[in-house]
């Protein structure tokens, strides 16, 4: 059934559709049902809405999904994918770091690693129990390490009004000085006291006891206690502070949230067998972001103004590059710890502040999609390390997302990355080789070679459909609909308003975790808000749908007879026939009159207008004849 023909037959379908964006990197052959999804590595993440303008100069806006930081915490993200580890010979020191892969990041930083980013040393016990819904009654003292490396006085120290309260009102105290001072007659004194008359005992440690069997609220004001006001919590792993490792990123003092408000699209996406890039917007906080790539194996992604459609539209951030940190790596760190690993980290951004950095990993030519990473370093009060314990798994975007990259500020000029020599497969290579000794040019490409299917060029064929049907409704939400005898019902969704049970939609939407319950509830009539179509079905995905079913319905109808002219669908016939299966279904009657809810065309008149709007935009079309005659 149509998505957007109300036929005779009383199967309604709604009308919705933006202007289509769409790559010079976009290669027909390879796009399947299963490369048109985006994976967020499973974060939670929200609508980012960015004011734009449309061509015709109306004020719009643009969607980007990132990363939803009230709902995302250390324990919470992805698992580190590789394991490494920074060993001084020789030493145990607090530098000795070892991280494994699958641990999460709370298992491999340090308060003292996310101190300057984040300052988490300022949040109090109580604090971070309420956030996280925690019940220290109910939490064991031992699962706080830290109180237990204290030692009495330290205690009294970092506890407000501890020293006053009785000793057998602190009843992990009490059972120290009972098994370490047998003979100290405590009762009724308080600790100031008994450490008035009893120094020694203030060297004590809480550690010296078994701490399982007291809970955190035994020590009385342990919630009103900062974690920077106990010894050593520089180098207390996130994991060992209860609740820590749960608590929203958005919660800490310095609260981790974009940085800046700039979203570009993801224009190209290129291998690691290009060479000599210089417009790029990557680097570290050492060396400023706009880091050259002069050698070899500069795989990235070149971005777009959000606004700027085709070819013809240049703003003053087309072509930016984003470099791969996989591939070229660039100095970082400062301080005493600037020399670990070399002095150097992936090339890449810090958007979402400094607590992680954000690094382009596999730009992917073949199915025009690019991971990326996050990247991590530790700390101490001396100075930092370069970003490069990693890579934890983020976003995995494909051409024409948008990506959030934050603030572009100037840069120094004249630093260069230094490859990784990171393994590039045989296959990527070969693939990257093929597609860049000549890479496209979007000034000079001409629209005849562009995405040719056929004979018709899906760039201006899209531009053509679009054209007539343009809402800029890209989270439109349409009616519920049931047709074939109820046993197909959903919801029509997006700028394309595809139907939740058409197959270029479901495929993507149950691709992605929970979209399965998603496409039952909306079978059910259940009407989705807008962040959860960006979820399940986003811009990039829609986009991508529509053009692989233009695809399809051009590979399929070449080989029907024109009942017109009796002949194979060829040449103009071509296009408008699509075009009314594009609006009408392709079982829709070829020239027919129904019309859509409106009135206002008809399965004819509508190919007609297309075709008309195809000639207008440049559009050629090669005929059957004249390509096997060209072979």
């Amino acid at each position: 059934m149509s998505r957007r023909l109300l036929l005779k037959s009383g199967l309604f379908l709604a009308t919705f559709s933006l202007t289509l964006f769409l790559s010079t990197g976009f290669n027909q052959s390879e796009l399947t049902a299963t490369q048109i999804n985006i994976d967020a590595a499973e974060l939670p993440t929200r609508i980012l809405e960015i004011p734009s303008v449309d061509q015709q100069g109306n004020s719009t806006s643009t969607h980007a999904l990132v990363p939803d930081w009230t709902q995302i915490s250390f324990s919470q993200m992805p698992p580190i994918s590789q394991s490494g580890s920074n060993q001084t010979k020789g030493q145990e020191t607090e530098l000795n770091r070892t991280w494994t892969t699958g641990q999460t990041p709370d298992q491999f930083l340090t308060l003292g690693d996310i101190s300057l980013a984040l300052k988490p040393e300022l949040l109090s016990v109580g604090f971070i129990a309420q956030q996280t819904g925690l019940n220290l009654e109910q939490v064991a003292l031992s699962a706080f390490p830290l109180i237990g490396q204290q030692t009495l006085n330290q205690l009294i120290e970092a506890i407000p009004l501890l020293a006053q309260f009785k000793v057998e009102e602190i009843a992990p105290v009490a059972d120290l000085f009972t098994t370490q001072a047998a003979n100290l007659n405590w009762r009724n004194q308080t600790l100031t006291q008994v450490l008035s008359s009893n120094p020694q005992l203030g060297e004590l440690k809480l550690g010296q006891i078994d701490l399982s069997s007291y809970s955190m609220s035994s020590l009385p004001n342990l919630e009103s206690t900062q974690l920077g006001a106990l010894s050593g919590w520089q180098t207390t792993p996130i994991q060992d502070v209860p609740g820590l490792n749960t608590l929203p990123l958005s919660d800490f003092p310095n609260s981790v949230t974009e940085f800046g408000d700039l979203v570009l699209r993801i224009d190209t996406i290129y291998g690691p067998a290009e060479g000599r890039r210089t417009n790029t917007i990557s680097g570290s906080d050492v060396q400023g972001f706009s880091v050259n790539c002069q050698g070899s194996q500069c795989a990235y992604i070149e971005l777009d103004d959000l606004e700027n459609i085709g070819r013809s539209a240049r703003g003053s951030l087309e072509g930016k590059q984003w470099i791969s940190g996989k591939y070229q790596e660039v100095e970082g760190g400062w301080g005493c710890l600037q020399g670990i690993n070399g002095g150097k980290e992936p090339t890449g951004r810090l958007p979402f502040g400094s607590a992680f950095k954000v690094v382009v990993m596999e730009p992917d030519e073949q199915t025009d999609t690019v991971s990326t990473a996050l990247f991590f370093r530790f700390c101490s009060p001396c100075g930092c390390s370069p970003y490069f314990i990693g890579p934890v798994p983020f976003f995995t975007y494909r051409v024409n997302s948008p990506i959030f990259v934050g603030v572009l500020e100037p840069s120094p000029s004249g630093f260069s990355s230094i490859p990784t020599q990171a393994d590039v497969s045989t296959e990527s290579s070969v693939m990257s080789q093929k597609n860049s000794l000549s890479p496209p040019s979007r000034q000079t490409q001409s629209k005849l070679t562009y995405g040719q299917v056929q004979g018709v060029n899906i760039e201006v064929l899209s531009e053509a459909i679009t054209s007539l049907e343009s809402s800029n409704l890209d989270l439109a939400i349409g009616p519920y609909v049931c047709a074939d005898n109820n046993r197909n019902c959903g919801m029509a969704l997006g700028k394309y308003q595809f139907m939740s049970y058409n197959e270029y939609a479901s495929g993507v939407i149950a691709s992605k975790p929970g979209g399965e319950i998603f496409l039952a509830q909306l079978a059910k009539g259940y009407q989705p808000t807008e962040t959860e179509l960006f979820q399940y079905f986003p811009p990039a995905d829609q986009e991508a749908a529509f053009v692989q079913s233009l695809i399809d319905k051009l590979n399929t109808t070449v080989a029907e007879i024109d009942p017109t002219t009796g002949q194979l669908f060829e040449g103009e016939r071509l296009i408008e026939r699509v075009a009314q299966k594009h609006f009408g279904g392709d079982s829709s009657q070829v020239d027919g009159q129904a019309t859509d809810a409106f009135g206002r065309l008809t399965l004819k008149s509508y190919g007609l207008d297309v075709l008309g709007r195809y000639r207008v935009n440049g559009g050629t079309v090669i005929s059957t004849n004249t390509r096997l005659n060209s072979q």
